[in-house]
């Protein structure tokens, strides 16, 4: 009786004996077909190295199958796992191991050519066919070739285009590496990278640890999260951690692969996929991860089209845990401004945290606030510029010149904006129900009077970045894609928590018709998604508008504040002009006359000083001013005042 190996023998056997059965299989053919033994062949002799990885010495051939056969159930490592999991048998191992060992040991692939056409070192099913028939007694055909499990699977595929018998068997090299127990890397897929200071919340720690049992135990098939993108590839990551797996984030280019599924459960992975879904939009699993847990992360839009998928609303970094974070990555700076202001992820903080220091240190200077902002600048750039543009414009208090009652309405915004995640604590159980951080805002004012000026001393006040919505980027002929874009936008605004600003709201939130046209449905539809959409956003928004009266009234409802932004009075344009003339002023009495006849806002003022610069030198002339403010009449289709004209005449 054929003597078998013990299991615990064949612990580091894997990859030894499918080299050395692939080598004697073909060395043993090509001694039997070819006319001469070629000198290749002789010089292998590896038939004594199969006997002893088999510890079977002095064995015949068929006896070494057969004990194969018999001790491939105990095999370790993924090859013994692909032949359990599959029932594989001596000749179907060899298939495996052929199309794996081509693709890594040179001599296999010059063997291949040996035994078929020449320039071909993938073997073809004809000769696969014989090899199963004369070395293991298995009469595979073509079509059985075609049918294999191997090839349903995904470990092996087709190429050619020829007859069956003639069409190769292959493997990907990476994976042949994978089933090795080796690190390999595959196109779409990446490892992802944890931090070494994993900061969650404690509820989340409990949730992925809850999660990560319903997984193990497949009363679950996946995990669907929702969230700030960062602290959900933290959840995700912590959760392949409690299941022992590796967390690797899928592209979405690779999401046909058949093979992903082998990668997942061989690789011992937990694939993360992150689909950029819109208002509607459903994820359907890829057919590969079907059977292998899985995470999906999404925004507030879109679902998986899957029921044994659990979903998991991922909470931001509560504020003492983002105050310890930022005290530990910026020691010596005080940093309680921004840990109250910006909601920032756990990774976020310390990206920001590293990449100011740095900036610091290359201007030698010492750590500031200017260099946080710009770090933050420079950390959301990459996701929002495609739709929003960056104002990077640092605008203090005395920049500003409003009247009273709005500078102090402007004041108590700000205020709001700073305390918008600690203002409801110790209020009635209704605002707990109702909790939501987020600040929206309108500005109302006629063209120039400082509108996108205040959403900028606010965003400087918050030392947080301002983007400006581009309708142009948003704004989208095909049905669904304007409201795909908006929520993308605003799923990415929150992520790096900057203040968004959006310019003539009224294009967006405008009032909604009877619906009677298909386009006015539309229409209606956009106002309707933005309507609820802008109102679950935990971020800040500032909206502007020419009039309050073209805006949708169920939008007023849901606006934190309305600030209306009127035309400047005499002794505002006084400090207007002061404020643009600065040193190279024209005299207080020419000054006071501008203020008294000339009734524009100070957009207009700042155009007309700027183009006053380019014609005169240091101190800017009574003509040349009166000349830029004709311009900035005529645009509006005006004439200058008749009180300033005389002086202009003079």
């Amino acid at each position: 009786m054929t003597q078998t190996m013990p299991p615990r023998m064949m612990i580091k056997a894997g990859q030894e004996l499918a080299e050395n059965l692939v080598l004697t299989a073909l060395a043993m053919f090509a001694d039997l077909r070819m006319p001469q033994t070629p000198e290749l062949v002789r010089e292998l002799n590896v038939t004594q190295q199969l006997q002893r990885i088999l510890q079977q010495p002095d064995r015949s051939w068929l006896e070494l199958v057969e004990s194969l056969d018999t001790c491939l159930p105990h095999l370790s490592g993924n090859l013994g796992r692909v032949a359990r999991d599959f029932s594989l048998n001596a000749a179907d191992f060899f298939l495996l191991s052929l199309c794996g060992v081509v693709e890594s040991h040179h001599q296999a692939a010059l063997l291949i050519e040996l035994l078929q056409q020449p320039q071909q070192p993938r073997p073809e099913l004809h000769l696969i066919s014989a090899l199963c028939l004369t070395l293991f007694g298995r009469d595979y055909t073509a079509v059985d070739l075609f049918q294999h499990v191997l090839l349903k699977q995904g470990f092996l595929q087709l190429e050619g285009d020829g007859p069956l018998p003639l069409q190769r068997l292959k493997m990907a090299p990476q994976l042949w590496q994978l089933l090795n127990g080796k690190a390999m890397q595959w196109s779409g897929c990446r490892p992802l990278a944890m931090p070494k200071t994993l900061l969650l919340a404690p509820e989340m720690l409990q949730s992925s640890e809850h999660l990560a049992r319903l997984l193990a135990q497949q009363r679950i098939g996946g995990v669907l999260l929702r969230g700030e993108q960062q602290n959900c590839l933290l959840l995700a990551g912590r959760l392949a951690q409690n299941l022992g797996l590796r967390a690797v984030v899928i592209d979405a280019v690779a999401y046909r692969d058949r093979q992903l599924g082998l990668l997942a459960r061989y690789g011992h992975w937990l694939p993360i996929l992150k689909p950029q879904l819109g208002p509607g939009e459903r994820l359907t699993l890829p057919e590969a991860l079907r059977d292998v847990p899985v995470v999906v992360i999404l925004g507030r839009d879109g679902s998986v089209d899957a029921a044994d998928v659990a979903e998991l609303a991922v909470g931001a970094l509560a504020h003492p845990h983002r105050q310890a974070l930022w005290l530990s990555v910026l020691p010596g700076f005080d940093s309680a401004a921004i840990a109250e202001t910006a909601q920032l992820s756990a990774p976020d903080i310390v990206a920001v945290a590293e990449q100011a220091q740095l900036a610091a240190l290359q201007n030698r200077e010492t750590l500031q606030d200017k260099h946080l902002l710009q770090a933050r600048f420079s950390q959301s750039a990459d996701h929002l510029r495609l739709l929003a543009q960056p104002v990077e414009r640092r605008v203090d208090a005395d920049m500003l010149i409003l009247p009273d009652a709005l500078s102090q309405q402007l004041r108590h915004l700000t205020a709001r904006c700073r305390r918008r995640e600690s203002m409801s604590c110790g209020l009635g159980p209704t605002f707990d129900a109702m909790e939501n951080p987020g600040v929206r805002a309108l500005f109302i004012g006629e063209s120039g009077t400082g509108k996108t000026l205040a959403a900028s001393y606010l965003a400087t006040s918050l030392s947080a970045p301002l983007y400006r919505l581009d309708l142009a980027a948003v704004m989208n002929k095909y049905i669904g894609e304007t409201e795909k874009n908006l929520s993308l936008m605003l799923d990415r605004a929150a992520d790096h928590d900057v203040v968004l600003l959006l310019d003539e709201a009224d294009a967006l939130f405008g009032k909604r018709s009877d619906g009677g046209e298909v386009g006015e449905r539309f229409a209606n539809m956009l106002t309707n998604f933005l309507l609820t959409r802008i109102e679950q956003h935990p971020g800040i928004i500032i909206l502007t508008s020419n009039s309050q009266a073209r805006i949708d009234k169920a939008f007023m409802r849901r606006l934190d504040a309305v600030l209306e932004f009127p035309l400047p009075d005499v002794e505002q344009r006084r400090r207007l002009w002061h404020s643009h003339f600065g040193a190279r002023g024209p005299g207080e009495d020419f000054v006071q006359l501008l203020a008294q006849h000339c009734e524009l806002p100070g957009g207009y003022i700042r155009n007309a000083v700027l183009n006053a610069a380019v014609l005169d030198g240091d101190i800017l002339g009574r003509a040349a001013v009166l000349q830029a403010l004709a311009w900035e009449y005529q645009k509006l289709g005006r004439q200058l005042p008749p009180q300033l004209e005389r002086f202009r005449r003079a």
